[in-house]
């Protein structure tokens, strides 16, 4: 498979995905009959984090496969056990993630401690999300803005560079960011706002930059990326009473699989 099918099947799933994501929002705000409709996809074992686990068994699948292809790269062999580790660690954590939840749930119904629920999923998101932003957001940012001074550094070079994430993986993990009940009226919220916000301008330069070269699937996915930040600013009241970690992690196991599979094949080509 070459990285432009690649790009084409990664972009459709994402467009189909955030699409529907975008109309349970939608329904469940203008229909009374779907009010319900967007809390069951984000059940601790609902719609969202199934998928979750799905992709994550088929990127430890598809790892296990490249890693026992016949390839003499070493680089290519090292970063395929990366991907065996990594989606392995990832697929048991979201199982003992929801069984946790479950059990906190029920914790929860008796002693009605739900300061202590809210304070637990905010740590593991923002842990999640800060290493999201970090790896596959933030360093891309920096590395195309300061591309002089970190292009030429050693240390860029020899470990970063064959793995960096590509514009469109990154636009898939902005938006998993975005996903997020957007309230004015706390310090945190206006902070996230105002981070996604600048992000996606400095994505709109890169695309400007770029326009000679980015493909009609990054202009869509940014565009979807645009609507979608728009939506989640303007529903907060749905969208707070919801718990969105697991769309986030959804989207962000999208980017994370794709990410692995464009990197793969560009180690691959490299070797030849």
């Amino acid at each position: 498979m070459t990285r432009t099918k690649l790009e084409m099947i990664f972009s459709l799933i994402f467009f189909f995905f955030s699409s529907f994501f975008f109309i349970t929002i939608i329904t469940s705000s203008l229909f009374n009959n779907f009010e319900n409709f967007l809390f069951i996809t984000l059940k601790p074992n609902g719609f969202f984090i199934t998928l979750s686990r799905i992709l994550l068994f088929v990127g430890l699948s598809l790892a296990f496969y490249l890693f026992f292809t016949k390839h003499k790269s070493k680089k290519y062999k090292r970063f395929n056990l990366f991907g065996i580790g990594i989606f392995a660690i990832l697929f048991c954590l979201s199982i003992i993630s929801s069984s946790n939840n479950n059990e906190l749930n029920n914790v929860i119904n008796l002693y009605e401690q739900k300061e202590d629920y809210i304070i637990v999923e905010n740590i593991k998101k923002l842990v999640i999300d800060s290493i999201i932003f970090v790896c596959f957001i933030f360093f891309p940012l920096l590395s195309y803005f300061y591309k002089k001074r970190i292009y030429d550094s050693y240390f860029y070079k020899t470990y970063i560079q064959s793995i960096s994430p590509s514009l469109n993986t990154s636009i898939i993990f902005l938006f998993g960011y975005t996903i997020d009940s957007y309230s004015f009226t706390r310090i945190s919220s206006i902070i996230d706002a105002a981070l996604a916000f600048f992000c996606i301008i400095l994505f709109l330069r890169i695309a400007l930059n770029l326009k000679n070269t980015i493909s009609f699937f990054t202009i869509i996915n940014f565009l979807v990326l645009v609507v979608g930040f728009i939506i989640f600013l303007s529903s907060y009241n749905l969208l707070s009473q919801g718990n969105l970690y697991y769309a986030s992690i959804f989207f962000y196991s999208i980017g994370l699989l794709y990410w692995f599979l464009n990197i793969s094949i560009k180690l691959r080509n490299n070797a030849k």
